[in-house]
């Protein structure tokens, strides 16, 4: 079977039908490979920024967590049933790391609910929520805490986009593992008037949050204007705007379909033979790229493009 260098850009896992091969876009190597990976190939597979994939089989409900690098698995209860189609997962934390527990998070993008069980756990706990928030109409608007929200894991709390005053943030209790939800209040940063169209990343990296905002040309989200990043003062707390995201650092963004969830992640630049200090980002808000350098991508309904940006 052909393999994608490590790390993937794209990671579709096909259908339910094994017929439906899956497909990985390689950055190291700039390759798609659309071949079966072949201990997954009767598993959903959900990635997380962590480099983690959770794998649920459909059939015995039972559940991992598959790191592709090495092919190490840690084993997980079986699910009471089967998730929603789509969903989003992430971890609090690093598994194994002595100096927090790890809590595997999945959230339903279309209904308001979540799942959760910690490493070592032995169920899996389904929560529903509430979050509603005002406009300036002051009308009441249900707010989803995964869909068309950047979201990101540090020091053992998972924290998301809420507002433009706040940040969302998931608890977690020390001994049960049971979230809460709670609120932080930080300005969001300033989106100019000349560029009304953005896309909005958290990323971790190195232990430390990051906010990275992709400003499009007016309203062409098929042109990129400007790419802005800025690191959190939790001390403050405030969004402090940076020049560089470190020389052995690279940042990977992109999403689901068009808008309805996206994905930031980091990783180290020297591991994996990538240029240091640079974002990849792959645009999933546009229906149709235009840019001089277009990568399609096999089974999606959009033509994607790979940006790099240099800092």
């Amino acid at each position: 079977m052909a393999t994608a260098t490590l790390p993937f850009l794209v990671h579709d896992v096909g259908a339910f039908d094994h017929d439906d091969p899956h497909s990985q876009y390689s950055i190291a190597s700039q390759t798609l490979v659309d071949e079966t990976i072949e201990v997954l190939a009767d598993y959903r597979c959900f990635e997380t920024p962590q480099g983690w994939v959770l794998a649920l089989d459909p059939v015995s409900l039972r559940t991992c967590l598959w790191r592709p690098e090495d092919g190490e698995r840690i084993a997980l209860p079986s699910m009471e049933k089967n998730l929603p189609l789509t969903c989003k997962c992430i971890l609090s934390g690093k598994p194994g790391s002595s100096s927090t527990s790890c809590v595997v998070m999945v959230f339903d993008l279309h209904d308001f609910a979540y799942w959760v069980c910690p490493i070592g756990g032995n169920k899996w706990e389904r929560h529903g929520y509430s979050l509603t928030i005002y406009d300036a109409k002051d009308q009441p608007k249900e707010l989803h805490v995964a869909r068309r929200h950047g979201m990101a894991a540090v020091g053992g709390k998972v924290y998301f986009e809420l507002s433009g005053s706040q940040l969302g943030v998931v608890e977690f209790d020390p001994v049960t593992a049971e979230p809460n939800l709670i609120f932080m209040e930080v300005d969001m940063v300033d989106t100019p008037e000349t560029m009304p169209m953005w896309s909005s990343y958290l990323v971790e990296s190195c232990e430390e949050l990051f906010l990275v905002v992709v400003f499009f040309r007016g309203e062409n989200v098929h042109k990129v204007a400007e790419v802005v990043v800025y690191k959190m003062d939790f001390s403050v707390p405030a969004w402090r705007k940076v020049d560089r995201i470190g020389n052995d650092r690279v940042f990977l963004l992109g999403g689901h379909d068009i808008g309805i969830s996206s994905f930031g992640a980091s990783c180290a630049a020297s591991a994996c033979g990538l240029t240091g200090n640079c974002i990849y980002f792959l645009n999933h808000i546009a229906l149709q790229e235009n840019h001089s350098f277009p990568t399609v991508l096999s089974k999606c309904p959009t033509v994607l493009i790979l940006l790099v940006f240099f800092f």
